[in-house]
């Protein structure tokens, strides 16, 4: 076995296979996408080559591709600086010596097994303005002058799917750090305490340096479904009211699959595909540190 782990021609040969299948399955259709983004073509009739206006088009004539680039903005924002600190006070919480933190740690996580589309629903239901939990309750507590159709208004829709996502994928971020945490040694908290770091102090100067790389990877998953964002804006508001909660990939699918205009939907395509690998390339740069031994 170790002869032959040492062959590196052996090695190759049976990289073949796995490599062929994933060439095949993933760089094909992308290579295909970015040629049928310089066509017009309907699915239907003969593709017709139109050069770069899909892509005139997209960052000149299409408003609404600027909204949903904001809204992506928006979204990796909120996963960064909202979602990934709760997850991190939550995974702490846990990660604490203290009556029931199993229960707890299963209820932050309970939402994350549960399907975005499921999740989706419950939460338009909550929002309904006519029978929905959050106006019942604002009203119960006399603040009715609060109720309003949260999904219906463009001042609110984006603020109501960004609290569902959250919700949705605290506990996602929260399991990973707790993992992270308890994989740190007891003996540098002690070490800490001796010298007087204890509370905030060991977390900022233990808990915080030796997760850094787990955060990391966190930052990166963050960013990287914000990009993507596509089933709960889908589910709760398709996009909408005027374009207010759209984003690349629903507009992706609306214009190939919906308005059959292949063509300016592959584009929308590569162009996501470009954003999430230049964007995914730069935090690593940025991120990248030398790894902190103490």
């Amino acid at each position: 076995m170790e002869r032959a782990l040492s062959d590196k021609k052996l090695i190759a040969l049976f990289l073949v296979p796995g490599l062929t299948v994933f060439l095949v399955f993933y760089f094909v259709p992308i290579l295909m996408t970015a040629y049928y983004s310089f066509q017009k073509w309907d699915g239907i009739n003969p593709m017709a080559f139109v050069g770069l206006d899909n892509y005139t088009k997209m960052f000149t004539a299409d408003k609404s591709f600027w909204k949903a680039v904001w809204n992506s903005v928006a979204f990796l924002l909120t996963g960064v600086f909202v979602q990934l600190p709760l997850s991190f006070g939550l995974a702490l919480l846990v990660s604490r010596k203290m009556k029931g933190r199993k229960w707890f740690r299963n209820i932050y996580f309970f939402p994350v097994v549960m399907s975005t589309t499921m999740v989706s629903l419950l939460w338009v239901k909550i929002y309904d303005p006519n029978i929905g939990m959050l106006n019942t309750l604002l009203e119960a507590v006399h603040l009715g002058s609060w109720a309003q159709a949260w999904l219906g208004d463009t001042k609110t829709a984006l603020l109501s799917v960004l609290i569902v996502t959250t919700w949705h994928y605290v506990g996602y971020n929260m399991l990973i750090l707790f993992a992270g945490i308890q994989g740190i040694s007891e003996q540098y908290y002690e070490a800490a305490k001796l010298d007087g770091a204890v509370g905030w102090k060991a977390v900022r100067y233990i808990t915080l340096p030796l997760l850094s790389d787990v955060l990391r990877i966190c930052v990166v998953l963050n960013v990287i479904y914000a990009l993507k964002t596509f089933e709960s804006v889908y589910v709760m508001t398709n996009g909408g009211p005027l374009h207010s909660t759209t984003m690349i990939a629903l507009k992706m699918f609306q214009e190939a699959f919906l308005k059959q205009n292949f063509g300016y939907g592959s584009a929308l395509a590569v162009f996501m595909v470009l954003e999430c690998l230049i964007i995914a390339w730069v935090l690593n740069k940025v991120l990248t540190r030398e790894k902190i031994e103490y």
